[in-house]
């Protein structure tokens, strides 16, 4: 599954991917909601809820 959002790809479902994507990671959105077991890496932004506009 493909995102996009104003004619451009914001999101791709990894799942259905196969091989190395090879992409990086810039943010990570409602980390405040995260489970406690849950560890963050330490690539790209992190919001406790959604990006700010």
């Amino acid at each position: 599954m493909v995102g996009v959002y104003k004619g451009q790809v914001h999101g791709v479902t990894l799942g259905c991917v196969n091989g190395d994507p090879e992409i990086q990671i810039a943010r990570h959105i409602y980390v405040g909601s995260k489970a406690t077991w849950e560890v963050m890496p330490s690539e790209g932004l992190q919001y406790d809820k959604g990006q700010p506009d």
